[in-house]
This record gives structure tokens, sequence and C-alpha cells, in this order.
């Protein structure tokens, strides 16, 4: 008697196919997890820069006129690079990577717009000077 003649084969084949989906799908859960852990610390690396960057803003504000700091934005912090704008407008340092934004807010309401560049090769110096209570920007 074989298996085939009770249709004990077609039951066999569609409980292995049944085994080996649910298997698959816990494989693509965990490796879904993992990308997005890895998005997220590149992301944090992106709030950290703006963080830095807002903080010396504040810095420089608060010591008063002729005050000026300088920030180092290491080469490859972010990779692609990301975009640093500070924005008059919403008085915040938004560092833009991978499409995302993340916006940290400063204290000074004159400040002036300004936009950068991270550098996949080099380090960039990124110059914040308080010019009679308004914020400028120098990056080289």
């Amino acid at each position: 008697m074989n298996l085939d003649d009770k249709g004990l084969a077609s039951a066999e084949l569609i409980f292995i196919t049944f085994i080996i989906l649910i298997v698959l799908a816990g494989m693509t859960s965990v490796i879904s997890g993992e990308l997005s852990k890895t998005k997220t610390a590149d992301l944090a690396k992106g709030r950290a820069l703006g963080e830095q960057i807002a903080g010396a803003i504040n810095t420089v504000y608060i010591n008063g006129n002729g005050y000026s700091a300088n920030i180092t934005i290491p080469a490859n912090i972010t990779s692609p690079a990301s975009t640093i704008t500070i924005n008059d407008t919403t008085d915040s340092v938004n560092v833009i990577y991978n499409g995302q934004t993340v916006s940290v807010k400063v204290i000074p309401k004159n400040v002036t717009t300004f936009s950068t560049t991270s550098s996949t090769t080099a380090a960039k110096i990124l110059t914040i000077n308080n010019v009679n209570g308004t914020i400028t920007f120098t990056a080289v």
C-alpha cells in the first residue's frame, strides 16, 4: 500500500511546506529587526552631531559679543554624508541623514541661516561667532 493511495503524501508535503514558511518568516523578522537597529544607530550619530553644534551655538550666545567656538565635524561621521542646516526661522539645527531630519532647538533668536554637508573624506571645521548678539557661521 502506497502513501499516495490515501493522500498522505500530499498532506505531508503541505505540512512540510507550512513549517518551512514559518521558519523563513521568523528569519525575515530577525533580519528586519537588525537592519532597523543599524538605521537607528546611524540616525543617532546625526542627532549627536546636531546636539553638539546646538550646544556650541548656545555657549557662544551666552558668552556674549566677540566670543567664538570651533566645532570639528569628523570625516565619514555618517555614510552617506549628512546635511547640516542652521535655520533662523525655526531657531534650530537640522541634520538631514538619508532623507530623515533630526531637529535640535537653540537658545538664540538671532541666528544666521547656514548650511553645510559633512564630508566622507576630510574633517570640516565649523566656526561659530557672536557678532553683537547675532550668531554667524563659517565652515572650512
